[in-house]
């Protein structure tokens, strides 16, 4: 179907419950009138965006797409560093109907849905399995830096012994996982937002296929051969620029001890009702 600006976004004054609020007060004033003149340009493109765990492939995933897209590669959050990577209204408007590639780690908050819906923001839920998600960040932390997104952490890490840094991993961070799981799982039930949930065991299994399955998801045509030439491109990069570590499964469980894998399958336990599965919790 044909996109307009009458069929991706709804006027910003209608209130929705939790959600946003008329505009008003000098301040919104500059906002108000750059996306009054959006509205008025052509649809290009949509947005496609990844709301990913961190160290879940949503970084090469991106850059991946925007190979294949010729979108821009952007944020949609007003900064990048140790905290939740919300939605920020100005730039939702800057790249309107531009065509767009974003990954963030981001929640389902009712704020951030209201945004998604006024502006058609379908995400693609990235996640991955928990254990390995801590041996990630680990390396993360030692080879790339401190800012972390889901928890404080800065060279004093540097001091622990390795089973300590664990600790502090699955004390500090993983509480944020499990939060943003739950609120997809709960969006995504609610039918708040039209979601794709992508495994990151899945993704480095078949990058084409899961590059494919976004794609059809946005109703974007490309053939194999142009996915394949975007993965090649990308595959280039910096391995650093584009975050993928190890691109392997299984060194979570090989690497924590039972006790640090009990104390992450134990904060499940709050959420009796959610089908943990996909991030490596059994039901």
């Amino acid at each position: 179907m044909e996109q307009t600006s009458e069929t991706i976004a709804k006027p910003l004054s209608e209130g929705t419950n939790g959600g946003m609020r008329p505009w008003h007060g000098a301040a919104t004033t500059g906002v108000r009138v750059g996306w009054l003149v959006k509205r008025l340009m052509p649809v290009r493109g949509p947005y496609i965006f990844l709301a990913s765990m961190p160290k879940s492939g949503s970084t090469f995933m991106a850059t991946a797409l925007a190979e294949l897209t010729g979108y821009r590669y952007v944020g949609l959050s007003d900064a990048y560093e140790r905290h939740d990577q919300n939605l920020y209204l100005p730039k939702v408007i800057d790249v309107y109907g531009s065509g767009s590639v974003t990954h963030q780690h981001i929640r389902a908050t009712a704020a951030n849905l209201d945004l998604m819906r006024r502006f058609h923001i379908r995400p693609v839920v990235m996640v991955r399995n928990l254990f390995d998600v801590v041996v990630s960040i680990r390396d993360h932390l030692l080879k790339e830096g401190f800012a972390f997104p889901t928890m404080y952490c800065d060279e004093r890490f540097l001091d622990l012994d390795e089973r300590t840094q664990l600790d502090f991993i699955i004390d500090l961070s993983m509480p944020w996982y499990l939060n943003f799981y739950v609120s997809w799982y709960v969006a995504s039930q609610k039918a708040a937002v039209p979601t794709l949930w992508l495994r990151y065991e899945d993704a480095i299994r078949d990058w084409g296929a899961a590059v494919k399955q976004i794609a059809d998801f946005y109703g974007l045509e490309r053939s194999e051969e142009e996915i394949q030439r975007a993965l090649e491109r990308t595959g280039r990069y910096d391995r650093r620029k584009i975050r993928l570590n190890k691109g392997v499964a299984g060194r979570g469980a090989r690497t924590l001890t039972r006790a640090q894998q009990q104390r992450i399958v134990r904060l499940a336990r709050y959420y009796p009702w959610v089908d943990f599965s996909a991030i490596g919790i059994p039901q």
